[in-house]
């Protein structure tokens, strides 16, 4: 993926677990994974599939277009809009 973002899937998902207050064990159970899969993505060892994203974003409350780095914004929406 070409991306004008320096900040990798890994980057943004370790970020958001993070303001989220979760431990990789607790996103891995909601997500059915192992912490050690959690950590090979926030590591970029490992890359999320598309269901596996959809379902990440759902734990993490967060848009794809933000973990994947088309927005900088976590929830889709721009600043200022209404």
């Amino acid at each position: 993926m070409d991306s004008t973002s320096s900040v990798s899937i890994g980057q943004r998902i370790a970020s958001m677990r993070g303001f989220r207050r979760l431990t990789q064990e607790q996103l891995g159970g909601m997500v059915g994974v192992t912490k050690q899969t959690v950590s090979g993505w926030e590591h970029g060892k490992r890359t999320p599939d598309s269901d596996m994203l959809a379902k990440i974003c759902r734990a993490l409350d967060c848009s794809a277009d933000y973990v994947i780095g088309l927005s900088d914004t976590p929830n889709g929406h721009f600043a200022g809009s209404v």
